[in-house]
């Protein structure tokens, strides 16, 4: 697989994660600070594995 494809599944794979993360709570809305931490928290959960 080239690195290129491999970058694209990544990002299609964490574009998915956080769809479902916010649909999994369809009726709330998020200030940009939940969203900054929401995606901070994400990112570092990605890079611990």
């Amino acid at each position: 697989m080239s690195s290129e494809k491999k970058r694209l599944d990544v990002l299609k794979s964490m574009a998915f994660d956080l769809l479902q993360i916010f649909k999994a709570e369809p009726d709330k809305s998020y200030t940009p600070e939940e969203l900054e931490k929401l995606l901070v928290a994400y990112i570092k959960g990605i890079e611990q594995n």
